[in-house]
């Protein structure tokens, strides 16, 4: 009987780590819904990236490939995203220097749904040398309200 090859573990999912290295946990959320709690040891708010298109956003969050190549092929985006690595960099070391074994970095947007959930999903991928790196979404899977209120202003609708 023929076996099965082994699936190498996602690095990404704190049940598969297997070794004593610290962890980076790196979450995505919406301001809208409030901030995270207890706070991050480092914020990073990309309220000011360009949203996708409605329809890049109808359907999708970012972890899909679509949103994600469609955000990152901004030039502002890409900058953003060298600006964040440095900044988590940083504050790894700082941490290795403070004994710490656990960092919480949050990465917000306005729902929490496509920019933050696409920038972490990328951060994900990123090798923080001595750390294992956890990635989750706080808010991807919430649904919008249906009920909005008058004086609501949809920040995505440019038609409003």
């Amino acid at each position: 009987m023929d076996s099965i090859p082994d699936i190498p573990a996602n690095s990404n999912h704190a049940s598969s780590l297997v070794n004593d290295l610290p962890i980076v946990h790196i979450i995505s959320f919406g301001r809208r819904r409030g901030p995270l709690s207890p706070p991050p040891d480092l914020s990073i708010d990309l309220r000011s990236l360009p949203c996708p298109p409605k329809s890049i956003r109808t359907g999708r969050t970012g972890i899909s490939k679509t949103l994600r190549d469609w955000l990152f092929t901004n030039e502002t985006v890409q900058e953003r995203f060298q600006v964040a690595r440095g900044q988590i960099h940083g504050r790894l070391d700082q941490a290795d220097a403070e004994g710490r074994t656990e960092v919480v970095v949050g990465v917000n947007c306005e729902l929490g749904k496509h920019r933050s959930v696409a920038f972490v999903e990328e951060l994900g991928r990123v090798r923080f040398r001595g750390w294992n790196v956890v990635i989750g979404h706080r808010d991807a899977h919430l649904k919008r309200s249906s009920q909005k209120h008058r004086s609501y202003r949809d920040p995505y609708d440019e038609g409003a």
